[in-house]
């Protein structure tokens, strides 16, 4: 039997408990609505990853925002802690995590995807 719109034979349909018609071809169980979210954030993802391109332009854009930017801000920042009197070795330490925060950051490692 030909469906309303002209495209061909109509699926099957099933009656729920309401009465409802109800198409047996988009019955999803959760898991598979899990499962199909889950591949289209993947593969946006990796479009993502290949259209970003690690030319040389990038890497020196990187490299001029670290020195002109976020080194003279973490100095800042971190003779302003001393300032206030925090010990040199939390200072220290403090400088350290976020230096590996960052380093996490530019990898994308799992925190930061």
């Amino acid at each position: 039997m030909p469906s309303d719109d002209g495209r061909g034979p109509a699926e099957p349909t099933t009656r729920d408990a309401d009465g409802d018609a109800t198409d047996a071809a988009t019955d999803l169980t959760e898991a598979d609505a899990e499962r199909i979210v889950r591949r289209v954030v993947r593969e946006e993802l990796d479009r993502a990853d290949r259209s970003r391109g690690s030319s040389p332009w990038t890497v020196l854009a990187g490299v001029f925002v670290g020195f002109a930017v976020i080194l003279p801000l973490s100095a800042l920042v971190l003779s302003s802690l001393l300032d206030v009197g925090l010990p040199v070795e939390a200072v220290g330490v403090l400088a350290l995590l976020a230096f590996l925060a960052l380093v996490a950051y530019g990898w994308r490692f799992p925190p930061f995807r």
